[in-house]
C-alpha cells in the first residue's frame, strides 16, 4: 500500500514534504559515520553502530527485525532486554549483555532512558498494556471462569428449578 501512494498523498495526508524529507536525510549523513542522533537511524545504521560496539557476531540478527533508531529512542518499551532479543543474545552471555546495556546508556542518553521508566512506572492515561503480538495483558485467560480444580468441586445443584414454583409473575416482579 505505501509503494502506490503518491507525493502529493504523502504531503496531505503523512504531512511529509520534500523539505522534511531533504532535512531527514541531512541528518542521516550527519551521523552516519559518528554514533550520534539514533533518532534518524536506519535499520542498516543500527546494525553498523553494533558492529562498532564489538557485537559483529550479533548483527545480522537485526537484518529483518524492524529495529531502527526511532524504535530505539521513542518506544517506551523497547530497552536493552528487546535489542539483546532481537540481536539473539543468549541469556546466559551476562557479560554482552551488561556491554550492550553500557553502550545503549552511551548512545542513546541518560534523559531517555530516565523518560521510559517514567513512562513505564506510570503509563498514560488510556494506555493499554499489550504483548507485542498485540494480546492485551490486562485481563486473565480464562476470562472470570472458575479455574478447573474450583469446578471440579463445585456442589451440584439440586433436582429441578427453583422458579418451577412460582407463577410468571412473581418471577418477573423480582
Amino acid at each position: 500500500m505505501l509503494n502506490s501512494l503518491t507525493r502529493r498523498d504523502l504531503e496531505r495526508h503523512l504531512n511529509i514534504t520534500k523539505k522534511f524529507h531533504q532535512a531527514l536525510q541531512a541528518r542521516r549523513i550527519q551521523c552516519e559515520h559518528q554514533n550520534v542522533d539514533p533518532l534518524v537511524w536506519t535499520s542498516h545504521r543500527v546494525m553498523k553502530w553494533i558492529r562498532d560496539i564489538d557485537l559483529k557476531e550479533f548483527a545480522e540478527g537485526l537484518l529483518n527485525s524492524g529495529v531502527h533508531g526511532a524504535v530505539m529512542v521513542l518506544d517506551p518499551t523497547f530497552n536493552t532486554d528487546a535489542m539483546a532479543t532481537a540481536l539473539g543474545i543468549p541469556g546466559n552471555k551476562h557479560m554482552v549483555r551488561r556491554h550492550l546495556v553500557e553502550e545503549m546508556k552511551t548512545l542513546i542518553g541518560p534523559p531517555v532512558v530516565t523518560c521510559k521508566l517514567v513512562f513505564l512506572l506510570q503509563p498514560p492515561s488510556g494506555f493499554s498494556p499489550k504483548a507485542r503480538s498485540g494480546r492485551d495483558l490486562s485481563c486473565h485467560g480464562s476470562y472470570g471462569s472458575l479455574p478447573r480444580e474450583v469446578r471440579d468441586h463445585t456442589p451440584p445443584r439440586g433436582e429441578g428449578s427453583p422458579i418451577r414454583g412460582y407463577t410468571s409473575i412473581e418471577v418477573t416482579n423480582v
